[in-house]
């Protein structure tokens, strides 16, 4: 990855020191469920041995849950993996539908996390040419802000559509009014401008737009 400023490069790593410890989380939340469940396994086979009925149900319910989780954890690690690898090259093609549903998967893992519509259209080509690891940043942080503005319960709207110009713009609609914070601030401004990337925010703040060029020079 390209060190850029030192400024630059502080923000990466405090944007990879976030999604890491984020991701983590979530797989002691798997790892721990897991265990809760291996746990009520060895109580209903200690009942068993102690000559209590084998009660099927339940044991077919911790398995279940067991399975669930193992596969939670390993989407999870996928997930980690194509964010780790998202550092490789300064300047790569990446497809936008692939790298925007993983920040918002990712940002999913946030208790603030609310509801995500993401419905690509068919006659958008996804595939563009950018620093992924700043694009990454820049999608996480809009997510976050649109989940902080709707809240848990909301519903926040995602598409992406062609410009005349010929980039890119991936919109954030259906916006509530109760973030606290500033989008964007100065920091995020220019990280977006280092990767030729413009936010644009309407005048009520309900619907933002992140212009992405097609190829970044």
């Amino acid at each position: 990855m390209d060190n850029g400023t030192g400024f630059e490069a502080r923000e990466d790593l405090v944007f990879f020191g976030k999604i890491s410890a984020s991701i983590s989380h979530e797989l002691k939340n798997v790892m721990a469920i897991i265990s809760e469940a291996a746990g009520f396994l060895e109580d209903l086979t200690k009942m068993a041995q102690e000559g209590e009925p084998l009660q099927l149900d339940l044991l077919r319910t911790c398995s279940r849950e067991i399975l669930e989780e193992v596969h939670r954890g390993f989407d999870t690690i996928q997930q980690m993996n194509r964010f780790a690898h998202s550092v490789d090259d300064d300047l790569k093609q990446i497809n936008l539908t692939e790298v925007i549903t993983l920040m918002i998967n990712i940002a999913g893992f946030l208790s603030i996390a609310a509801k995500v519509r993401f419905d690509p259209p068919l006659d958008v080509d996804p595939m563009i040419v950018t620093h992924p690891f700043r694009l990454q940043n820049l999608i996480y942080q809009a997510v976050v802000y649109a989940f902080e503005s709707v809240g848990p319960t909301g519903e926040v709207r995602v598409g992406i559509t062609n410009q005349k110009n010929g980039s890119v713009c991936i919109s954030f609609s259906e916006l509530g009014a109760k973030s606290l914070q500033q989008f964007p601030s100065d920091e995020t401004s220019k990280m977006a401008a280092s990767i030729d990337t413009e936010i644009r925010l309407s005048d009520n703040s309900r619907k933002m737009d992140i212009a992405v060029p097609k190829r970044m020079e």
